[in-house]
């Protein structure tokens, strides 16, 4: 009488899994142009493995610090999984707090991820591919250091072979995920060159591609739009790397623009015709600025015809007419 083997037991440890993940957001991600599916499961894949990893190195320091509650971390629960653990926002935290390098823009970059994969997930988003290449080159390189640097060597000998196979896969590919928005800009050459002098970085693709036309930004690799009066907050802190936390007394890092009075100017701006000197910018009008200061009567940005300039055009005319 024969019977039957038993079903072999899955054992797939944190690392291993999130290592997984990892080979399946380069698959989805290789080749020129990926489709809207590879894009969500790219997005879907690269956030579960950033936080499977974060968590398994939060808990090769001490396992009980990816409970959501500390004081109902038990370990029978911890081994079976079953149980409310942290999210990555917190674990970064945690990891920081242990000594863990993590720079802010990974930070950033990963918190963007982690909203991105909801919106794909629950409520049917998109996203751009040069978008989601950009964000992927950045999380996966900071996983890579990640894994080497605390991962690496709590696993044994079975489990490090595994890691060393699938890292070389990981490591070959990841240069090449940046093809999409490569090859656009490559097309777009010709094109951009005319119109250096109003054209951004891109804080979504990365690319020196969004264009400022006349209170339009658009970025011709990503096809994203803006409007001038919320993106002076996403351009400081996704291109220039500000903290959010600067802003949430004034809401929006602009000032007042001397040329078409709205508060869309910023005083730290980079064009691609010079993209190392820093000038002041209107996101609204378009115009870049050089010089300007600050009235001694109304305190407004102004644009100086003199070097011993002190007041704006209106509060001279104003103090003229009074006279």
């Amino acid at each position: 009488m024969s019977t039957t083997p038993p079903s072999p037991e899955l054992s797939y440890p944190a690392v291993r899994n999130g290592l997984d993940f990892l080979r399946s957001v380069v698959k989805h991600l290789d080749g020129p142009d990926p489709g809207p599916r590879a894009v969500k499961f790219a997005v879907v894949h690269l956030q579960a493995a950033t936080e499977i990893l974060l968590k398994a190195g939060l808990a090769s320091l001490d396992w009980k610090l990816v409970f959501a509650d500390p004081d109902q971390a038990d370990e029978a629960a911890y081994k079976a999984g079953d149980f409310i653990s942290i999210g990555p926002g917190k674990a970064i935290t945690l990891l920081k707090k242990e000594g863990v390098e993590i720079a802010n823009r990974e930070k950033k970059e990963i918190e963007r991820l982690a909203v991105e994969r909801n919106k794909l997930a629950h409520f049917g988003g998109t996203l751009s591919a040069a978008a989601v290449e950009k964000r992927s080159g950045i999380v996966l390189e900071f996983l890579l250091r990640f894994i080497d640097d605390h991962l690496r060597i709590e696993l044994d000998a079975d489990d490090s072979a595994h890691l060393e196979e699938e890292m070389r896969f990981v490591r070959a590919n990841v240069p090449r995920i940046r093809g999409y928005a490569t090859a656009k800009m490559t097309k777009l050459e010709t094109e951009l060159v005319r119109l250096k002098h109003a054209t951004l970085r891109c804080p979504d693709c990365d690319m020196w591609a969004l264009v400022a036309d006349g209170g339009l930004l658009d970025c011709r690799v990503c096809d994203r739009s803006w409007e001038p009066a919320t993106f002076p907050l996403e351009y400081a802190v996704y291109v220039l790397g500000h903290s959010w936390r600067e802003y949430r007394k004034t809401g929006q890092p602009a000032d007042y623009c001397p040329e078409c009075e709205d508060h869309t100017l910023v005083d730290e701006a980079y064009l691609a015709d010079a993209p190392d000197k820093q000038r002041s910018f209107c996101f609204g009008c378009s115009q870049a600025f050089d010089g300007l200061d600050n009235c001694i009567r109304c305190t407004l940005p102004f644009q100086p015809r003199a070097d011993d300039d002190l007041v704006c055009g209106s509060c001279w005319a104003q103090a003229l007419a009074r006279d």
